[in-house]
């Protein structure tokens, strides 16, 4: 389910939509889905090389680290060096992305204040203030973070983007009900009931937000009708 999640994500998204033109969307879909296979085959490469290379690592608090423990293991020096560069380039460059995706919403779609330099950097400031406290006071490790955030924004954002791009109507206090009731359903079922490990929450948050849309929409016509 973690795969429907990134239609919620605006920092993925934003970049689909600064294509040049709509002429290479196919090709740019292509050459996307391609890096993402490899990556994911990577990716289980890694963890089955440590479950077998680093066995205490996979029942430690941080499984997280078997790539920079693995290269540390197998790699000389100047390539481990490498690979943590490269590991921490893509970190910051995830966390600068939402950072700035979440500071644009507060400062130009929550409050007008595009204009104001001093107010959006003081926007960027205090989403800043709010992820590091977030990052300190979390007892969970780093994946465990960054993949609860993945099915929050899924949640929140994810239904009301794939309706937009259908074209279809919603008015601004479905669109906000269906944001907060699929954030709150979401960190429900995985802070509250704990189910996460069986489905992850991805299903249920995305689903309410659609369920929100489909009852206010019938009743809306229902409505109508009468």
């Amino acid at each position: 389910m973690a795969g429907f999640g990134v239609v919620g994500q605006p920092h993925i998204l934003v970049r689909g939509m600064a294509i040049n033109s709509v002429d290479n969307v196919a090709l740019a879909r292509n050459v996307k889905f391609v890096c993402t296979q490899v990556n994911s085959l990577a990716a289980f490469g890694v963890g089955l090389t440590a479950r077998v290379l680093l066995p205490n690592l996979m029942t430690s608090s941080a499984p997280e680290l078997a790539l920079p423990d693995l290269s540390i293991e197998l790699l000389p020096t100047v390539l481990v060096g490498l690979m943590l560069a490269g590991l921490f380039s893509a970190a910051i460059s995830t966390a600068d992305s939402q950072i700035l995706s979440c500071s644009a919403a507060l400062s130009q779609d929550l409050v007008s204040t595009a204009h104001s330099y001093r107010m959006t950097k003081m926007a960027t400031l205090i989403i800043t203030a709010i992820v590091l406290a977030i990052a300190l006071v979390g007892g969970n490790n780093v994946f465990a973070l960054v993949f609860f955030s993945w099915s929050v924004l899924a949640s929140g954002l994810g239904p009301l983007l794939v309706l937009r791009a259908w074209q279809k109507p919603v008015t601004v206090p479905v669109a906000i009900a269906m944001m907060v009731i699929g954030i709150v359903v979401a960190i429900t079922w995985n802070q509250g009931f704990n189910l996460s490990s069986v489905i992850y929450e991805v299903l249920p948050g995305m689903g309410a937000g659609f369920m929100v849309y489909g009852t206010t929409h019938f009743l809306t016509d229902s409505g109508g009708k009468k």
